[in-house]
């Protein structure tokens, strides 16, 4: 099972985006069983699925509230693809020893670390899903911290200009510092979004290749305004306008990230 967060320490580049439509793919077109999770305050995720965040959210699996992360669960209606929702009651969680311990005796700040990890294990345990996804914060919070060390993946979306990439290299130094306890983590590239043909995004991404020193998917997230759109019809860009050129790169991304042959639909 592959738990994939999608992280960018910026907001607006496509983070939710892409973890939305990413878990529409993989459960719609190629009938895998998908855990998104919603670990952003802001919610996103789950508006975008329609999903409450009642009767409970992700914090109550941080403040160890939660049973069971089957609890938390919510479907949606496209099979396969399940949501754990989030609200501002994550951002507004005291983690700094105001919380009782937990009925295993560790501490707040211990418990929320280890959440998601805790919750990975249960689902392999239990072999409910072929993939989690966890969109995460657009900050290096505790939430964030514990999508990190539970993930084998890290998809960094990212909109080609100078303040993303100064963030981008601040992110990949701090997932460095969560790799010293979670050693299995790995950055598995950066996803270009917001790409439109102009020389000084080529240049840009032209850079990120030899610079970055992190894999630059070949497959780039078109500027498109039906994405917009099916954002506020609440409905993923595959489904929403299939011919689309956003929804034509989602997926051929997709099938370059799970090993398969880019065809060069994104231009």
């Amino acid at each position: 099972m592959k738990t994939i967060s999608i992280v960018n320490l910026k907001g607006g580049v496509g983070k939710t985006v892409t973890a939305v439509n990413l878990a529409a793919i993989l459960a719609t077109e190629y009938g895998a069983r998908v855990l998104l999770i919603d670990a952003d305050h802001q919610g996103n995720a789950s508006k975008f699925y329609r999903i409450p965040a009642e009767p409970g959210s992700l914090a109550d699996l941080f403040e160890g509230m939660a049973a069971c992360y089957t609890d938390l669960i919510q479907h949606t209606i496209y099979r396969g693809l399940d949501v754990i929702p989030a609200d501002m009651s994550l951002a507004a969680l005291d983690l700094d020893g105001s919380l009782p311990d937990d009925v295993h005796g560790r501490p707040p700040r211990e418990r929320a670390l280890r959440a998601l990890t805790d919750l990975r294990d249960a689902v392999i345990e239990d072999d409910a899903y072929d993939y989690i996804i966890i969109d995460c914060p657009p900050a290096f919070s505790l939430a964030s911290i514990s999508a990190i060390a539970a993930s084998t993946d890290i998809v960094i979306p990212l909109k080609p200009g100078g303040f993303e990439i100064d963030g981008m290299a601040e992110l990949t130094r701090q997932v460095e510092s969560v790799r010293r306890v979670s050693p299995s983590v790995r950055i598995a590239g950066v996803l270009l979004t917001m790409w439109y043909n102009d020389p000084d995004i080529i240049g840009v991404e032209d850079w990120l290749r030899k610079n970055s020193g992190q894999r630059v998917f070949n497959s780039h997230i078109r500027l498109s305004r039906p994405v917009d759109k099916s954002v506020l019809g609440g409905e993923p860009i595959c489904q929403w306008s299939p011919t689309s050129g956003a929804a034509r790169d989602y997926r051929a991304w997709v099938r370059e990230y799970l090993g398969g042959v880019d065809d060069g639909e994104t231009a």
